[in-house]
């Protein structure tokens, strides 16, 4: 029988990002402390015309993109920070610290492959030790509000929301000279960096 509960298990974090970051492999970013939430955002538009009144015609599909909102402990401070510093720009340069930020305007992206130079979107990979369904994001950065990061004297429940884009250097999709846009894009899969 396939259905039965599903019980992802403790959720471990790895990123991975380019090689001039803290993360040019996989990395353990943290522990989660509660259920991790992955939440797909799809997006649709009506196709209307004035003969069918208010209701659709049709419906186009428009692509999609994901929200992934953890709380983390037990985490690496230094590669949280490299997280947030890749996704505000990737700042450079000897008084480019926490908190800093690239100039505006600056593409994530920036035109380069998945890991590149210059590209500073991250590989997000939650681990499933029980169920076995791993998820792997493959353009994912920290998106306002990036993260909430509690002070005090007890530990530190760090919040992060993450939002996951269909990246690509080329939009056309251009295969054997033929326009595919995003056709068999894949947003995320089950494997792992």
């Amino acid at each position: 029988m396939g259905r039965d509960f599903v019980i992802q298990g403790e959720s471990l974090v790895n990123v991975k990002a380019n090689p001039n970051t803290l993360m040019p492999s996989s990395t353990q970013l943290g522990l989660a402390y509660d259920a991790i939430r992955v939440r797909p955002i799809v997006h649709h538009e009506d196709c209307t015309v004035d003969a069918w009144g208010s209701a659709p015609a049709d419906v186009q599909w428009m692509l999609a993109e994901a929200h992934v909102t953890m709380n983390l402990t037990h985490v690496d401070p230094a590669i949280l920070q490299e997280c947030v510093r890749l996704s505000m720009g990737g700042a450079t340069g000897t008084t480019a610290g926490f908190g800093s930020f690239a100039r505006a305007g600056t593409r994530l992206g920036n035109n380069q492959p998945r890991f590149a130079v210059g590209n500073n979107y991250i590989g997000l990979n939650i681990t499933a030790p029980i169920d076995n369904l791993p998820w792997r994001f493959f353009f994912a950065y920290l998106m306002d509000p990036p993260f909430e990061w509690p002070l005090g004297t007890r530990r530190s429940i760090i919040s992060l929301n993450w939002r996951v884009v269909p990246f690509t250097q080329d939009p056309a999709g251009i295969v054997g000279g033929v326009i595919t846009g995003a056709t068999n894009y894949q947003l995320w899969d089950r494997g792992s960096d």
